[in-house]
Order: structure tokens, then C-alpha cells, then sequence
């Protein structure tokens, strides 16, 4: 039989233990396996934790979001008041510990910023003040660039307060064709919006008829 592939810590252990091992691979490698099991689960974890890197001191990775093991996340987090929801995935973890949206919770910026966290492409993440109501909102992604409009929903809903009156949609959106059947000339264009961003911004029910 092949021999098992074991981590790096693992065959530090397993050739320490010197003459036990000369026999093995005769046994079907049955002392490398055991060493593996044992290593692999009990110490390689800590180790990860534990060990220098980096010209960095150990346990440092506990501090660092973008590295530190997915398991101590929520240990990060306290640290800073994110808080993690399960709608979010190990990315979105990271990303709420990096910029936590609690302490700018259900502002403009809060919500565009954890909306585009599950978005691809542009991010783009349109959101609209609902009247007369202060401080509830419309909020529009773009179709293209949702993976799962479900999960988005959930993930921008547990970002803003619980009396947030809510309205989500992944939408269409604008289109090039849609901006030029809109305005006679690049000029009218121009006098529309402040600059790009305005632009990409627009939703279809803000278009002028053409």
C-alpha cells in the first residue's frame, strides 16, 4: 500500500519515534496511521494557532481576520462588536469583523456596504428612502451580479434594525438601450445626472418615457 500523505507535524512526530518505525510499512503503515489520527486532530489545530510566522509571534492569527481559523471567528468578532449571523458565509465573516456594519447599523453605508458583500461584478447595491416613513428603504441588486437573491435578502435584513420596514428585489436594471430610448441627446444625459455613479444607480421606474 502507498504510503499515507500526513502533514508536516505529523512526520516531525512519527520519525522521532525512530526504530518503532522500521516495521510500518510491512504493517501497512499502521504506526504512521495512528501518529496521523493522533497529530492531525489533537495538536496540528493548536499548532496552526500556536506556531510563529511571519517574522509574526505565535497566537497572533487569533487577531488577524483575514487568516485566523474559521472555527475562532466568533471569538474574533467580540473583540470588535461584529455581529455574525448564519446567513453569512466564512467570507462575510471576515469581511463584518474587518468593517463592522453594527456600529453604523441600518445607515446608508452600513447596508450597501454587508448588500455587496454577496454580490459579483459591480456590487452595486441601490438602495431608495421610502416615504413617509424615516429611515426605511428600498433596496435593489443587480440580478446579474446576485448569486442567490434569498440569501442576499437574509443577509441585508439581519444588517438593519429589526423595525427596518424592508423591501428587497434583485432586479434588471438599466440598460445602455434603456438610457438612449430615455433622452433625445448625450447632452440631456449629462443634465440628468451628476456623474456615473448617478447613472448606474438609476432603477428602470426612474427612467423619464421615452
Amino acid at each position: 500500500m502507498a504510503r499515507p500523505e500526513v502533514s508536516a507535524l505529523t512526520e516531525e512526530f512519527y520519525s522521532a519515534l525512530g526504530w518503532w518505525t522500521k516495521e510500518d510499512e510491512a504493517n501497512d503503515w499502521a504506526l504512521l496511521k495512528v501518529a496521523a489520527a493522533w497529530v492531525e486532530t489533537l495538536i496540528d489545530p493548536v499548532y496552526e494557532v500556536v506556531r510563529e510566522r511571519d517574522g509574526q509571534p505565535g497566537w497572533v492569527v487569533l487577531l488577524d481576520p483575514a487568516n485566523c481559523p474559521a472555527k475562532t471567528l466568533p471569538y474574533l468578532a467580540q473583540f470588535v462588536g461584529a455581529v455574525l449571523t448564519p446567513e453569512m458565509d466564512e467570507a462575510q465573516q471576515r469581511a463584518e469583523i474587518e468593517e463592522p456594519t453594527s456600529w453604523k447599523r441600518g445607515q446608508l453605508p452600513s447596508i450597501k456596504l454587508v448588500g455587496a458583500r454577496g454580490l459579483t461584478g459591480t456590487k452595486r447595491v441601490i438602495v431608495r428612502s421610502r416615504t413617509p416613513s424615516v429611515g426605511h428603504h428600498y433596496i435593489r441588486t443587480l440580478a446579474s451580479e446576485t448569486p442567490s437573491p434569498t440569501r442576499e435578502e437574509a443577509t441585508i435584513r439581519a444588517a438593519v434594525p429589526a423595525w427596518e420596514a424592508l423591501d428587497y428585489e434583485a432586479i434588471v436594471g438599466v440598460s445602455w438601450a434603456d438610457v438612449a430610448a430615455s433622452y433625445k441627446d448625450w447632452s440631456a444625459v449629462k443634465t440628468a445626472f451628476t456623474d456615473w455613479a448617478d447613472l448606474a444607480d438609476t432603477l428602470p421606474s426612474e427612467l423619464p418615457e421615452p
